[in-house]
């Protein structure tokens, strides 16, 4: 990669943040130069089941855009796949609004890759969550390296442009990836939704009562994964209802004004401010 994967995530929100008139005091240095590389992307198209596919950035919306919203993220763990993954998507575009996707890279097939790419399409973000979900925390410094590269480049061949944010697996974290991995570390609120035993209504109740203004939602979109789907499916218009506006993860720290870190934080919300 001709940028790290930090300057790369940091450039363009930076980009985004300064066009929108914000500011944060903790904001790393990011030139000119590196802004435009990172909001310079070349456009290709290809072939997927609904068409012509171009691939390339999804603009982030401004601040100014975002004023006054009631915000907050959605975002989906393992995927992709073409049966959960595309069951969500299709609530999402009924709905109009935006998530974030954050896949394994070993996930990620012919056909699967069409299904990220329709979530692309729709302007949610694609993100890592490790080449193969495994404890990253007891890995070595090259093993951490090659998951986050192996994934980083199937997400940037498929849909044109490089994740900005990671997800660890398990939530487990040290120092050595800390050291290692140039995004910034996103966790969020969740009910185990992994789990089967999860009811349904349980489910849509989590969404549609314990997630605040301002927050992370972290569900998953594995590919048994339908009492999510269908949760979704109930919980979005009573969402919606409630004054919510779904924003990509980029989308939630342009909104709240700061660029976010990749030393030493997990973000459940945009201003975190440590870990440990």
């Amino acid at each position: 990669m001709l940028m790290s994967l930090k300057k790369l995530a940091a450039a363009v929100l930076a980009a985004a943040i300064a066009a929108s008139g914000c500011a944060s005091g903790n904001a790393p240095t990011v030139t000119s130069t590196e802004a435009t590389a990172a909001q310079t992307t070349e456009t290709e198209q290809t072939e997927t089941t609904s068409g012509k596919y171009e691939k390339g950035e999804n603009p982030v919306r401004t601040a100014e855009e975002l004023a006054g919203k009631k915000v907050i993220a959605l975002t989906f763990d393992d995927g992709p796949n073409t049966g959960v993954t595309n069951e969500v998507l299709d609530v999402i575009e009924e709905y109009g609004i935006k998530a974030s996707f954050f896949v394994i890279g070993q996930n990620i097939d012919d056909e699967s890759a069409k299904v990220m790419q329709r979530a692309h399409s729709l302007g949610c973000e694609i993100d890592s969550h490790s080449f193969t979900h495994s404890y990253m925390n007891e890995m070595s410094a090259e093993g951490i390296t090659d998951e986050m590269e192996r994934t980083a480049q199937l997400i940037y061949d498929n849909v044109g442009e490089y994740p900005k944010f990671f997800r660890p697996p398990y939530i487990a974290v040290n120092e050595t990836m800390f050291d290692c991995i140039d995004l910034p570390f996103i966790s969020g609120l969740g009910c185990n939704d992994w789990d089967d035993s999860v009811s349904i209504e349980k489910r849509v109740r989590f969404l549609t009562e314990k997630c605040p203004e301002d927050c992370i939602i972290l569900l998953h979109d594995a590919k048994d994964n339908e009492k999510t789907a269908e949760a979704v499916r109930q919980a979005i218009p009573i969402m919606l209802e409630n004054g919510f506006e779904f924003v990509t993860v980029s989308e939630l720290f342009v909104a709240k004004g700061i660029v976010p870190t990749s030393d030493g934080i997990v973000y459940s919300y945009a201003t975190e401010t440590g870990w440990k």
